[in-house]
């Protein structure tokens, strides 16, 4: 396996790559440290055919794409807030009392996905404090205690300060599917890749949907 070399570009959700994927690097560069990886994030703008990546993690399959792979997990959503904003204005266990709340919402092109639309369904009457162009900045504001969101769940446990609203109910989640262009898939590198990515998606299956959390 550590014969395998080459730059194999993965295209990959932020809060996937950050919480997820980048904690076991350091292994996979240990088992196969021929091997370069670039990270891409922008994964709904990625063209395998365009070689903008070799593969591609993502919410939905391979449709029309000259893509191949498979569905290797699923990816939990919640509701939540951070411990000083609950201490401060409690949370929400009731439709109707959300109109007490400030949420975080999404901005820019964010604004138009599906996760967006769904937070603005089940918190309407909830003032908009704030809106985030980016995870990254949507999580700190979050923890700041700006007001409540949606975060992936990888995400949001990941951060001890934060707290899962209603944890034994997953608001939402999205499927998660690990593909690659078919000329590319068993070359040593990116065959690599998706044999690393596969094991971890598997061992991790419940911390990835949120169901660890009571």
């Amino acid at each position: 396996d550590g014969e395998a070399q080459g730059l194999v570009r993965v295209a990959i959700p932020h809060s996937l790559a950050s919480y997820w994927f980048m904690p076991y690097l350091a292994e996979f560069q240990s088992r196969h440290p021929g091997i370069e990886i670039e990270i891409v994030n922008e994964v709904t703008q990625v063209s395998v055919k365009r070689r903008d990546a070799d593969i591609v993690i993502r919410p939905y399959g391979p449709g029309r794409e000259n893509v191949v792979g498979r569905k290797i997990g699923r990816i939990g959503v919640g509701f939540y807030a951070s411990r000083s904003y609950a201490e401060q204005f409690g949370l929400p266990s009731k439709r109707e009392e959300w109109k007490d709340h400030s949420i975080v919402g999404f901005g820019g092109r964010a604004a138009e996905v599906e996760l967006a639309d769904w937070l603005a369904h089940v918190t309407q009457g909830a003032r908009v404090a704030l809106r985030c162009f980016s995870d990254a900045d949507l999580v700190q504001a979050v923890r700041a205690g700006v007001g409540i969101s949606t975060l992936v769940c990888l995400t949001g446990d990941h951060y001890a300060d934060l707290i899962r609203i209603a944890p034994q109910k997953l608001a939402n989640g999205t499927e998660m599917w690990l593909l690659a262009h078919p000329d590319l898939r068993d070359t040593a590198p990116v065959r690599a890749v998706i044999d690393f990515l596969g094991e971890k998606a598997k061992i991790d299956r419940d911390r990835l949907s949120g169901r660890n959390a009571g």
